[in-house]
């Protein structure tokens, strides 16, 4: 939904305001498949991200973006220093237009699997692409002008086109009538109207039809003059991401926001978070599925040995039985029928003899067996209690991960078995936020959207701060020309990205933990974690930090912050 025709069109809108005047300082890519085009405004910088991954496309304004040193990527260099006259939509695809002075446009095109951003001039013809470039490089493409917007009926026009649509399945009939709209307003729209998706179009009554194209004509109203977006989740995951009321999906929290920019941004991190959740889940399971297979398979080994060592404890006793009958047998004899003298119930044995060999040599014989049967087996046998009660952990473990829905779930889990997961000799992640927190000396506070945020309580507990716990993305912040702790964002241990309230908040902690705390107003600056160095001797705590943005905050805890 974040890249279905009519977010674009509200996101055209928002982007012609936010844009409009900007000049494009430099268009970059330092993760696969995205594009940020940083652009600046009077005093404001600001950076348009752009996903092109077959995976998720998105397009959203999101604020100063710092570009790192490494594995970072020039795209698009003649753009540099270009004016964004305007954005609009093409009137009937997913495509946004940005149209910059020169006579030269950017295409923003979400088309799934083949999404891209062409360079084109005003003859359309492509001077650059994202991916792909010398493919399209040169190309002609064909004048958009011709598309239209899609066709408003009348019921009794709507009613005909049904009629006339053919035996088909009432979604692809849908689609095929109203071809901007995605499986989940098509979806919607059957839920409003009481119609089975799954029926056939030439199965609707009168009524159901009229009742159906209502449904349209409300939906249509609410994406065009009243959208708002909003995010559903599903045990605090989130699922999906629509811009109108969606009745038939299941949710346990609905979300809503007044920037669509927050919305996408919270969206696709938020669905990352849960991409990488299934990821590590699968590769946890997939190592549990095979453990189980393999203890199980050695157990069944171990039910052979079990057998063949009641076959050599048989064969001992043949040859003990034997032993001690000696004066009663003779050479020849095919079998003998002997009193078990080492049971408790005196009962009787058959045991078959070699009619070639003599007693004792039957004896010797029944030892051998016992002997060749017994090899190994004991042994082996002496692991069985270890191997069952590894295959019952490993069975129990399946059956309790199987059924985790949220990160949160999985942190608990993986912490919780965290002895159980390393003695069964797992690699992956292992209770990793909680041995950081346990082992971390910090202030630990909770912030907005779920994040943590870690407090240096001293010079030298600022220093193990920064330079050994931050990582390279996390969020540095500290008061501006005042002593005081150095205070990180965590930045992967919320929901989605960090929003504005989220920054302020923590810009006031590091403001309460500060010579400054007294005052009103206190400037608080901000920066990656990956720009924040110590000089060489420099004393404890003390740093130097580059590209940094300030926030001027109240020195305080935030109403609803709790400290951990």
């Amino acid at each position: 939904m974040i890249s279905n025709y009519y977010t674009l069109r509200f996101l055209a809108a928002s982007l012609d305001t936010s844009l409009r005047g900007a000049k494009i300082e430099e268009a970059f890519c330092q993760s696969k498949n995205e594009l940020l085009i940083s652009c600046r405004y009077e005093d404001e910088e600001r950076a348009l991200a752009v996903s092109c991954d077959p995976s998720m496309n998105y397009v959203f304004l999101r604020g100063q973006t710092h570009r790192a040193k490494k594995n970072s990527v020039d795209v698009f260099k003649t753009l540099r220093g270009r004016i964004i006259r305007s954005v609009s939509i093409q009137p009937s695809d997913r495509e946004l237009v940005l149209s910059c002075s020169g006579d030269v446009r950017l295409l923003v095109r979400m088309y799934g699997s083949k999404a891209n951003v062409l360079l084109v001039d005003d003859r359309n013809i492509v001077l650059d692409a994202f991916l792909n470039a010398k493919e399209y490089r040169d190309a002609a493409l064909p004048d958009p002008s011709g598309d239209r917007p899609e066709p408003r009926w009348t019921l009794g026009e709507f009613h005909a086109q049904v009629r006339a649509i053919g035996t088909i399945l009432l979604s692809a009939a849908i689609k095929k009538l109203f071809p901007l709209l995605n499986n989940t307003l098509v979806r919607e729209l059957c839920h409003r109207s009481r119609l089975d998706e799954r029926q056939l179009a030439a199965e609707l009554n009168d009524q159901d039809i009229a009742r159906l194209f209502a449904a349209c004509e409300e939906m249509l109203k609410e994406l065009e003059e009243t959208p708002r977006p909003r995010i559903y989740y599903q045990n605090n995951s989130p699922t999906t991401f629509s811009l109108v009321t969606l009745s038939h999906v299941p949710h346990s929290e609905i979300e809503e926001f007044d920037s669509i920019h927050e919305a996408i941004k919270v969206f696709v991190g938020g669905s990352r978070k849960q991409k990488t959740l299934l990821q590590e889940k699968e590769a946890l399971l997939h190592f549990l599925r095979q453990g189980a297979e393999r203890s199980e398979r050695t157990l069944q080994k171990m039910e052979q040995e079990t057998e063949a060592l009641q076959r050599a404890m048989q064969y001992e006793l043949f040859g003990k039985l034997l032993m001690s009958n000696l004066p009663r047998l003779q050479k020849g004899m095919r079998e003998v029928e002997l009193e078990n003298i080492f049971s408790s119930d005196k009962s009787t044995v058959l045991i078959r003899l070699d009619q070639k060999l003599t007693p004792a040599q039957n004896a010797e014989h029944y030892f051998n067996k016992s002997k060749k049967a017994r090899a190994g087996a004991e042994e082996k046998l002496g692991h069985q209690e270890e191997v069952q009660e590894r295959w019952e952990l490993l069975r129990e473990l399946l059956d309790r991960l199987t059924d985790l829905q949220t990160h949160e779930q999985f942190a608990e889990f993986t912490t919780t078995n965290q002895e159980h997961l390393k003695r069964l000799g797992y690699k992956g992640v292992i209770g990793e936020g909680r041995e950081q927190k346990e082992e971390a000396p910090f202030r630990t506070f909770i912030v907005t959207g779920g994040f943590q945020v870690w407090v240096g309580k001293n010079s030298e507990n600022n220093d193990l701060l920064t330079l050994k716990y931050a990582k390279p993305g996390d969020l540095w912040f500290h008061a501006r020309g005042s002593s005081g702790s150095h205070v990180v964002l965590r930045t992967g241990t919320g929901k989605g990205e960090p929003s504005r309230r989220t920054l302020e908040e923590t810009a006031s902690i590091a403001a309460f933990y500060s010579k400054m705390k007294t005052a009103k107003h206190v400037p608080v600056a901000m920066t990656e974690k990956k720009y924040v160095r110590k000089p060489r001797g420099a004393p404890a705590g003390t740093v130097v930090i580059e590209r940094e943005k300030l926030f001027f905050v109240n020195p305080q805890l935030p109403g609803g912050v709790d400290e951990r």
